[in-house]
């Protein structure tokens, strides 16, 4: 898989830079635009490969390359197990689950928000669910590599087992749930996000102990489900601060 554009560069080359098998560029890398991209490909010693724009703009199928790129060998999932390891200590730890996410755009930008209001893992389904590729890396500025993601079989599942490590799942639903701002979440919470076309399946939701909604103006259907990801992750935030 390759992936492209400075900041997704960095952030293998940052995060993961065991992935990469190759990296090219066209040109070299003497611009002022690649200086952290030359210090990292330094201390990975990974060797650059130049090649024209042409391929560039193959590999990339379009795509705004930057003129860089790199090949790495798989996406490093983490295991669920692990993921409830990492948490066990952590008494206001947040997984989101997302419920049938399927464009690429909306989980690269839900990915983003997650690094950066410091969501602990992020969790999609094998199938019916976008994946990880080089467009929702793209999405992602490369923060795709900076918050763990579990892919999991079945989602419901996957829910059932965070409860039973003391987890509380925290559904949002377009209506007829109690107001996001009125949660307390000082807690262990697995938030989920429903899908763009059909939100959360009945399995899934019949693994919520708390379901919120958003409210907006009324004759507003619904919000983008990265922009609802975005909202209610940042009133977690804002609430455990105190503020």
């Amino acid at each position: 898989m390759y992936i492209y554009g400075i900041h997704p560069v960095e952030e293998v080359l940052r995060r993961a830079p065991e992935l990469i098998e190759q990296i090219v560029v066209a040109g070299g890398l003497k611009d002022a635009q690649f200086e952290e991209i030359r210090e990292l490909v330094r201390k990975a010693g990974v060797k650059v490969q130049r090649v024209s724009a042409r391929e560039l703009d193959e590999w990339s199928d379009g795509g705004n390359h930057q003129r860089i790129a790199v090949r790495v060998s798989e996406f490093p999932y983490m295991e669920l197990a692990d993921a409830i390891d990492k948490t066990a200590e952590k008494q206001d730890a947040c997984i989101l689950a997302l419920a049938q996410v399927q464009d690429p755009g909306n989980l690269g930008a839900i990915l983003r928000t997650a690094a950066a209001l410091k969501v602990d893992a992020v969790m999609i389904p094998r199938h019916r669910s976008a994946q990880i590729t080089p467009a929702v890396i793209r999405a992602s500025a490369g923060m795709a590599f900076r918050v763990p993601l579990v892919q999991v079989t079945n989602l419901s599942k996957a829910l059932q087992e965070l409860k039973e490590e003391g987890f509380w799942v925290v559904g949002t639903v377009a209506e007829e749930g109690q107001d996001l701002w009125t949660m307390d979440w000082g807690l262990k919470a697995a938030v989920v996000m429903g899908g763009e076309h059909k939100g959360m399946r009945p399995g899934v939701e019949k693994q919520c102990d708390f379901r919120l909604t958003i409210p907006v103006d009324p004759g507003v259907e619904s919000l983008n489900v990265s922009v609802a990801a975005a909202i209610t992750l940042y009133d977690r935030m804002r609430n455990l601060s105190g503020s």
